[in-house]
């Protein structure tokens, strides 16, 4: 008896929730994302979440779960060149990434793992590099190698690419006599990363010549603040600059 009470309450509670919630969907980096909200309000994410590709074979690039507006459980990121290649995967709990997160390159070679428990890596494939690195110490500049440099999780390529994708999405560029955009940038960003994991001193070699454009990667610099690991020396904490070459010369 109990387990017919049991199961008619998962069956009302399953009914219950499709009742409440309605589909939904928008265009995202990939894809068509395709989604639930809440009837309530017809806006907040509940149930599963994923990116579809726009072309053919319609590949999921993104596949997740929202509770209540909130991302949950485990979600898995692919690139898009394939839609095969995971490019990212780990839990939420409450929008809060929790336990170990992986991160791979296009080729499926793990970049990055890390615990976001215990908020440190458990590899990171960047570490023991010749490199030199600026550092800054009792405010004076030196030049080291690091046992680790300053990153992002997820690695700092991504985050190159993402901000290359961003510059080309949102800057004003010149228009020919033929109606065709050409964008020719060769700069260079910079900034450091402090003890603390925060960017600071940022500095743009074309914020003179193109300040619209500095905006826009100021901006992106200022929505992209979290998830930076300062760099280490003989396991302490150093502030260590990352200098960033942004080269685009194309036309479309």
């Amino acid at each position: 008896m109990k387990n017919k009470i049991l199961i008619l309450l998962i069956l009302i509670t399953s009914f219950s929730f499709a009742q409440k919630t309605q589909k939904a969907k928008e265009n995202a980096v990939y894809g068509k994302a395709k989604f639930y909200v809440l009837k309530s309000d017809g806006i907040t994410k509940h149930g599963e979440y994923k990116i579809t590709s726009y072309t053919l074979p319609f590949r999921n690039m993104v596949l997740g779960n929202y509770v209540n507006g909130k991302r949950e459980g485990l979600w898995t990121e692919k690139y898009d060149q394939s839609g095969n290649q995971v490019k990212i995967q780990g839990n939420y709990k409450s929008d809060e990434n929790v336990g170990k997160w992986k991160y791979y390159d296009s080729k499926g070679k793990l970049i990055q793992e890390f615990d976001f428990d215990k908020n440190e890596f458990v590899s990171n494939s960047e570490c023991g590099t010749d490199k030199d690195f600026e550092i800054e110490v009792n405010g004076v500049l030196e030049t080291k190698k690091l046992n680790c440099p300053p990153t992002r999780i997820g690695g700092l390529n991504i985050f190159i690419k993402d901000l290359y994708r961003e510059i080309t999405k949102k800057s004003p560029f010149e228009v020919n006599s033929s109606g065709r955009t050409t964008i020719n940038i060769n700069e260079i960003l910079s900034f450091f990363i402090s003890k603390e994991g925060n960017i600071e001193n940022i500095e743009y070699s074309g914020k003179e010549k193109n300040k619209e454009l500095s905006k826009v990667i100021n901006d992106f610099l200022k929505e992209n603040n979290k998830n930076w690991v300062s760099g280490i020396l003989n396991k302490e904490k150093v502030n260590a600059k990352i200098s960033i070459p942004i080269k685009i010369r194309m036309m479309y």
